[in-house]
């Protein structure tokens, strides 16, 4: 940048990066321990472990975001507060047990749930971890969701008649 009228090369003052604008390089992805998910984050790297529903690994998982919470963001955010984070969850049935719980990434779990209040379906009905898998697409290394409510729909008719 330069200052127009000099034509001297001055440093534009840091700003906040955008969620999702950065990818985690091998070396990052190697130090990142999980964070409040690391339990299930080092179990599922040991294993190769994927999400159940969109089959990223959990290094996929990893995304450059906005980390909650003071004493999170004290130890792994930059001056603005963000920095690699994963979500991961245990999924599970909310009616007849259509499905064994099942670890499953943040972004499809919570994609059951805006499926659910966008199509105003049951309360104790849950899309089980493949169902979501059809209707679901997650960018790996974002947590960018796009879902398909007519799949998600169908799925919804299609099961109903079953329980």
């Amino acid at each position: 940048m330069t200052d127009r009228e000099h034509g001297e090369s001055v440093d534009a003052a840091p700003s906040k990066s955008k969620k999702y604008s950065r990818f985690p390089t091998a070396d990052e992805l190697a130090r990142f321990d999980g964070l409040h998910c690391a339990r299930k984050y080092a179990w599922a790297r040991a294993n190769g472990w994927r999400c159940p529903s969109c089959a990223r690994t959990a290094e996929e998982l990893v995304r450059w975001s906005e980390i909650r919470g003071p004493s999170w963001r004290a130890r792994y955010g930059d001056a603005f507060g963000m920095g690699f984070t994963v979500h991961m969850a245990e999924h599970h049935c909310h009616g007849l047990g259509r499905f064994p719980r099942v670890l499953m990434c943040g972004d499809c779990n919570s994609a059951d749930g805006i499926a659910k209040r966008k199509l105003n379906l049951p309360s104790d009905w849950t899309f089980s971890p493949v169902e979501i898998g059809r209707f679901v697409t997650v960018t790996p290394y974002s947590g960018r969701t796009a879902i398909d409510y007519a799949v998600a729909k169908a799925i919804f008719e299609d099961g109903r008649r079953f329980f």
